[in-house]
């Protein structure tokens, strides 16, 4: 039917001009949706509805909201008491009512920022936390840019949003009416595994780690390292003497798999060993944070363009890695171990550093050789040290790092040593946010740190002959699988059964035993729900607190309520009470 005689019909009952300016309205959403179509057509043959972003993003909406005003929040926030920002907008059929709150505990209170020319100056009230006001279990954290827009995920029961700025994915000659794009993280598309390879090549340096140290326990001299780093060579330098052994490689068992199984078998037999003789070890459940030192390489600069655009990029990494791992109960408890991460050092190299002699990545590099590289530092002071680049490694790798291990060097606080004939730091891991030429999008780069850093807790691939640790099916593979997942089914953000047993008996013994390097948080957080040293309670802030027992966090103060702190002649609940958390095994 023509849109003339749709609107022709009501036009004796609402009036001629109102029947016109309707029909006008209706013109103008036409050709607004050819333009949709035509500007912003699908990229990748494969989708079939919607509108593509990039590659990697098969469906997105242009997200408008009043950027101007939340910048003015944010600048008044800061000269007054009040900490909140609130925002909201319209998109894939819902509301979006987002509340904010100022929240710079990913920073360390000693941190350190720097570039090649020197000092960094970041404003560190612009990282916010919140949630959904209409939605009690959600999630949201972001950081406001240098353009003042939101870089932020959103996260529900049901969904995680990613509102990130167009500029990102358009040239700015387009000259764009929207200043960003949201899309959901179940229409991400990984990088394809069959296609491109899996994304990740710490298994494979896992291999040459784990025959580098199995090899060097056999030799009769043990005072030097090896130096090969060619991983056939060390497999035949081991497996010679296994020719004629009956429990060597099996034919048509993959090297993968065969390591895996021995990694695993081997942490058993080492943990059954360590529970006959009943030794005794003391884990400080107080200590949970890992402190880390990022740096971005001169490539990594040149795509973000500014300084405090790679501490954005960075910060956010951090931010969703925590969202990730604070509730996981690795020691099997039945509560989350509250582990996280906090930035103690920044070093962001700009391409000045290419005049200088000490930088060690002017060229091109191999991925392994290029984390080796990064190795050659010394990062005792830190739990973990990660390289941020823009390189298009081989086979599409996405991120590299150490696996840590209860026998062998590597992983989460490893000290500097010798390693393939040189002092190395093996407590380190590498991302890049390039893949065969296409920009990787936080939906998958924030889940290839998580990963990397899963790696360097002690956990390896899921094993694929498992089918507790890689169900596949309607609920989907664990964040530890060796490929690439959607990132939208409810197993893909969380640590299978192997990688909890793997990574709670590595943390246990590297991280949050006395001599461990983990840190306890500098100091207790009002409004974060956890009653922790220095607070008499901690229900959240107010509009969260459901306990009438406590003064809660609020965004204007009270004159005689002090946050956090019990009110008169009342009684909590059990949540309430601060418990000593030094635990005995």
């Amino acid at each position: 039917m023509a849109i003339s005689s749709l609107f022709g019909r009501r036009c004796s009952t609402i009036g001629t001009s109102s029947c016109y300016y309707r029909f006008n309205m209706a013109l103008f959403i036409i050709f607004l949706n050819s333009i949709w179509l035509l500007v912003l057509r699908p990229v990748s043959a494969s989708v079939t509805s919607g509108i593509a972003l990039n590659e990697f993003i098969r469906h997105f909406e242009p997200l408008f909201y009043d950027h101007h005003n939340v910048r003015l929040q944010h600048s008044r926030s800061k000269r007054e008491s009040q900490s909140q920002l609130q925002l909201q907008f319209h998109a894939h059929n819902r509301l979006f009512k987002i509340r904010l709150r100022r929240s710079a505990s990913v920073f360390a209170d000693d941190v350190v920022l720097e570039s090649t020319a020197g000092s960094i100056a970041f404003d560190m009230d612009k990282v916010y936390q919140g949630e959904l006001e209409d939605d009690d279990h959600s999630t949201v954290s972001a950081v406001l840019t240098s353009s003042g827009l939101l870089d932020a995920t959103v996260s529900t029961a049901s969904e995680t949003y990613y509102v990130e700025p167009a500029s990102r994915y358009f040239d700015a000659s387009r000259n764009l009416s929207f200043p960003a794009v949201i899309y959901k993280a179940s229409d991400v598309l990984h990088p394809d595994p069959h296609h491109h390879g899996s994304g990740c090549a710490s298994h494979q340096l896992y291999l040459k780690q784990f025959e580098h140290f199995h090899c060097a326990n056999k030799q009769e001299n043990h005072d030097g390292p090896r130096n090969s780093s060619d991983l056939a060579s060390v497999l035949t330098s081991c497996q010679e003497s296994n020719t004629n052994n009956k429990g060597g490689v099996s034919e048509g068992i993959e090297p993968n798999q065969l390591i895996d199984q021995t990694l695993y078998s081997g942490w058993n037999r080492r943990h059954n060993e360590k529970k006959k003789k009943k030794r005794r070890s003391t884990i400080d459940h107080r200590k949970t944070t890992c402190m880390l030192y990022l740096q971005a390489d001169h490539l990594f600069y040149g795509k973000m363009g500014s300084e405090e655009a790679c501490i954005e990029t960075m910060t956010r990494h951090v931010q969703r890695v925590n969202s990730i791992y604070k509730n996981v109960d690795f020691d099997g408890d039945g509560q989350g171990d509250d582990i996280n991460f906090m930035i103690k050092r920044i070093k962001v190299h700009t391409e000045q550093a290419l005049n200088e002699a000490s930088y060690r990545f002017p060229g091109n590099y191999g991925v392994e050789k290029f984390l080796e590289l990064f190795s050659e530092e010394d990062y005792n002071a830190f739990c973990l040290a990660y390289m941020f680049t823009y390189r298009d490694f081989e086979g599409g790798t996405l991120g590299l790092a150490w696996t840590g291990d209860l026998k062998n060097a590597g992983g989460v606080c490893e000290k500097n040593g010798h390693y393939r004939g040189s002092l190395k730091s093996l407590n380190t891991g590498i991302v890049t946010l390039l893949n065969y030429g296409k920009h990787v999008p936080p939906a998958v780069s924030h889940v290839t740190l998580a990963h990397e850093i899963g790696h360097n807790f002690g956990s390896p691939h899921d094993p694929e002959n498992n089918r507790d640790c890689t169900p596949g099916g309607e609920d989907g593979n664990y964040i530890m699988f060796a490929r690439a997942t959607s990132g939208d089914k409810r197993n893909n953000n969380k640590f299978s059964p192997c990688s909890l047993k793997s990574i709670n008996g590595v943390l246990s013994a590297k991280a949050r035993n006395e001599q461990g390097c983990f840190k306890e948080p500098q100091s207790a957080i009002c409004g974060n729900g956890v009653v922790e040293a220095g607070e008499e309670c901690d229900c959240g802030w107010e509009e969260d607190c459901q306990e009438k027992c406590c003064f809660p966090m609020r965004s204007i103060a009270q004159h005689g309520e002090k946050p956090c702190t019990l009110r008169p002649a009342t009684t909590c609940s059990p949540s309430q009470v601060y418990i000593l958390p030094l635990v005995q095994l």
